[in-house]
């Protein structure tokens, strides 16, 4: 809140369609400054290696044929740190955890598609012999047998393509019964049951044939009962425990992706093949615009992540090679302090390594303001004027805050439109006890003071001179807390004060021996000591000007009662006879 935030430049690649959602984010997070590119100038230096774009599209070959086991990818797992990184950073590693992740993963689905090929066999079974007539067949007939000259086939169609295969290739040898079906099916599009023996050496023309058509050929397990209804119990038997395997194969592999996270490497593929093909068109600008601009160094985080949540396409670079002159700053305060920054503006905005005094001017003149003229009406007409009077003159809010103290300091006086016999006094009326009035301001003084020399400290740090404030300040700090010591104990402070003396004129001895050997001492020493006399008697001043904030509070209130006076006694009478004296 202090230190203002230093703002870094950054160039961000987006496409036309998304400008306006880049931009409302980029509003939204105080971008100073915004300029569109020229067609042939990029921050990027653009990728002259195009084996960069092959290696990625040959990750996504090897992946191609197994597309369907594969997780959605996601960003989640992917910290911000990894999402930023170059292609040929990020390449060699995704190409070793997609190989890892395929060695692992190829077995599980190889079995995967076996046991998928089994399932869908087997509800295809299942629903065979639910359709076939009971009593009619011997199941154990139509179970697999190469050693038979004509084997058995059964296939689950349609009644078209029955039908078109009878019309193209002749009558099948079987018989064809109808399969449970909804009231809503059309005519022609019935399921049917075919079932039916052929040349063994014509099944496999027969099983192309059925598949053209789409239809399903079922490959009948050896070892069915004879009985339909056993039979279709077994073969229920057989798909629930054929479901269990498929199950538990698909949970091994969704474990394998997690441990793995290939969703988020599935991500970073998708997202840098993205970025090298968009490079690639860049520089045309028909399809792609730059924008630049200075955004605060803390909020460049929030910007990456805004433009991920709002599924904005982008590429973001914030070192770019190209000199934007010395960034900029933002002051950094929470809204209720950001109006008092116009104080701070009028003597120039702070460089990053400066201290921001707006949260100290949010609170001191305020309670300034409000200790010199402290009236529960007149805060209170302050705060409704500021408040509406904003919308025109934006400054003028800054009477809202004076007010608020104004109608705080009114109840401690007791005074309401300048009279004090209305309101009770929660502290005192400035008029009843002056020298308090005048010295509490100086201890509000010398606190305001400290404070400045604690932030100065901390200036020192920020910049590197902390040795030096700990030799020259520090001992010039503790001298100015010799102060209210001296309030106790005059031996105490005295003491303080020489152990400063001794202190800040050893320290800057030393640097004076340093550069210039003995001869450089005694001159740095009574340098200082002038600079000393100097700052000491500006300190006690200051301190003591304070004092002025009472002769104000003193002058309001002296005011408030030569303005109220006169109608408080408009009530009395004059006398009905006047004594006139005279001679004799």
């Amino acid at each position: 809140m202090f230190r203002p935030v230093e703002m870094i430049w950054v160039d961000l690649l987006v496409d036309r369609s998304s400008v306006t959602a880049a931009l409302d984010i980029l509003g939204r997070l105080r971008v100073i400054e915004l300029r569109q590119y020229d067609r042939t100038q990029t921050p990027f230096e653009v990728a002259s290696e195009s084996d960069l774009l092959e290696r990625l599209v040959a990750i996504e070959q090897k992946l191609e044929s197994i597309a369907q086991w594969l997780p959605k990818a996601d960003m989640t797992p992917i910290d911000m740190e990894r999402r930023n990184q170059s292609t040929e950073l990020v390449l060699p590693e995704l190409e070793r955890r997609c190989h890892d992740w395929l060695q692992q993963a190829k077995p599980i689905i190889n079995q995967l598609r076996k046991a998928g090929t089994r399932l869908e066999e087997l509800e295809v079974l299942v629903v065979c012999l639910e359709s076939l007539p009971p009593q009619e067949f011997d199941i154990a007939l139509l179970s697999h047998d190469p050693s038979r000259a004509f084997p058995p086939f059964v296939a689950l169609g349609t009644a078209d393509d029955v039908d078109v295969l009878d019309a193209r290739h002749g009558q099948i040898i079987g018989r064809a019964y109808p399969v449970k079906h909804g009231d809503d099916e059309k005519p022609g599009k019935e399921r049917v049951l075919v079932v039916g023996v052929t040349d063994a050496d014509a099944l496999g023309e027969l099983e192309r044939r059925f598949h053209s058509r789409g239809m399903r050929f079922v490959s009948v397990p050896a070892g069915l009962k004879a009985s339909s209804a056993e039979a279709l119990e077994q073969a229920r038997n057989m798909l629930t425990e054929q479901a269990s395997i498929h199950e538990k194969l698909v949970a091994e592999l969704e474990e394998l992706n997690r441990r793995t996270g290939l969703a988020g490497d599935l991500w970073l593929l998708n997202r840098h093949r993205w970025v090298n093909e968009t490079l690639a068109d860049s520089l045309t600008g028909k399809r792609f615009v730059w924008l630049g601009g200075w955004v605060p160094e803390t909020r460049y985080d929030e910007l990456v992540t805004s433009l991920q949540s709002d599924n904005v396409p982008f590429l973001i670079n914030r070192e770019t090679a190209q000199q934007h002159g010395l960034p900029p700053v933002q002051l950094d305060n929470p809204r209720w302090i950001q109006r008092f920054e116009t104080f701070v503006r009028g003597f120039g905005v702070p460089a990053a390594d400066e201290v921001d005094p707006s949260p100290l001017l949010a609170i001191m003149p305020p309670l300034m303001f409000g200790y010199m003229f402290g009236d529960v009406g007149q805060g209170a007409v302050l705060i409704i004027i500021g408040y509406f009077a904003r919308r025109w003159v934006p400054v003028l809010e800054l009477l809202i805050a004076g007010g608020i103290s104004s109608v705080a300091f009114g109840f401690l006086y007791g005074s309401l439109f300048a009279n004090e016999h209305i309101l009770p006094a929660l502290w005192l009326r400035p008029i009843e006890e002056p020298l308090w009035v005048l010295g509490i301001p100086i201890v509000f003084g010398f606190i305001a003071i400290f404070a400045s020399m604690l932030l100065y400290a901390l200036q020192a740090l920020w910049r590197g001179r902390l040795r030096r404030w700990w030799a020259v300040e520090a001992p010039i700090v503790i001298m100015y807390l010799a102060l209210p010591l001296g309030w106790f104990s005059i031996t105490a402070a005295l003491l303080v004060v020489f152990a400063s003396l001794v202190w800040l004129f050893t320290a800057v001895g030393m640097r004076g021996y340093h550069k210039q050997g003995f001869a450089g001492v005694l001159p740095a020493v009574f340098k200082e000591l002038a600079e000393l006399l100097e700052i000491v008697f500006q300190l006690l001043i200051n301190t003591l000007s304070f004092a002025r904030l009472g002769a104000f509070a003193l002058a309001h209130a002296g005011l408030s009662v030569a303005v109220i006076a006169p109608v408080s006694y408009t009530h009395l009478t004059l006398p009905t006879k006047v004594l006139v004296c005279g001679s004799r």
